[in-house]
């Protein structure tokens, strides 16, 4: 694990020499954490506040007052369960993972939390709308966008050293490419284990990936 990190710092140094650059990234790293911090930690109050929007909402295909109340509550149960599993996970791929390079954004990826903080009423995603096959769509993007970051990140060593070479600087395309590597390793490792559960709607952090996937540096003109 030293090896690993020493690995990822020294391409972060590599990649960012400039002090401008250096601090964004410093001050994103530092957002990421404190948000990841603070979700891991507050993610198990999704479950009651998951149960009182059941009972509030209820449910709309049952009149009954009652029993609209009585369905919503116990769906909010399953909900409160699955929100605060997908909200701790997200908090600790945040924290652990504050040093990462990461998705501009999970727009269609992964379905989203009602809102940033579990405490928050936001607006409840439903997988019926517009109609259950694409309400479910962003549950296979995650695991695809997984998928193919876990398995194939290591291309990004590769394509950002030909990067590198292209813009003459072969140190700084070694840097990124570890760095994107093992980034794309914890991202990928994350989405593949918490691909059914919600996620954050935004990735913080000053550095996304600069291609959707890690083969395409190796493309790029």
């Amino acid at each position: 694990m030293r090896k690993i990190l020493l690995m990822v710092f020294v391409g972060l140094f590599l990649a960012f020499s400039s002090n401008a650059i250096a601090s964004e990234v410093c001050d994103g790293m530092k957002d990421r954490a404190v948000r990841g911090v603070t979700n891991l930690v507050t993610g198990i109050v999704e479950w009651p506040f998951q149960i009182k929007k059941g009972y509030t909402n209820g449910v709309s295909f049952i009149e009954n007052e009652a029993g609209s109340k009585t369905v919503g509550t116990i769906l909010g149960f399953f909900r409160g369960i699955g929100h605060a599993g997908g909200r701790m996970s997200s908090g600790a791929v945040e924290l652990f993972g504050f040093w990462a390079v990461s998705p501009d954004d999970n727009d269609g990826v992964g379905v989203p939390l009602d809102a940033e903080y579990a405490w928050e009423e936001g607006e409840q995603y439903s997988i019926f709308k517009p109609n259950l096959t694409e309400g479910v769509k962003p549950w296979f993007r995650k695991l695809g966008r997984g998928l193919g970051n876990g398995f194939l990140g290591i291309l990004e060593v590769p394509g950002q050293i030909k990067k590198g070479a292209d813009d003459g600087n072969v140190a700084k395309g070694v840097g990124k490419g570890v760095w994107y590597w093992f980034s794309r390793e914890v991202y990928g490792m994350g989405d593949i284990m918490s691909s059914f559960v919600p996620n954050p709607e935004d990735n913080m952090g000053a550095v996304h990936f600069e291609e959707e996937w890690p083969w395409e540096a190796l493309t790029a003109e």
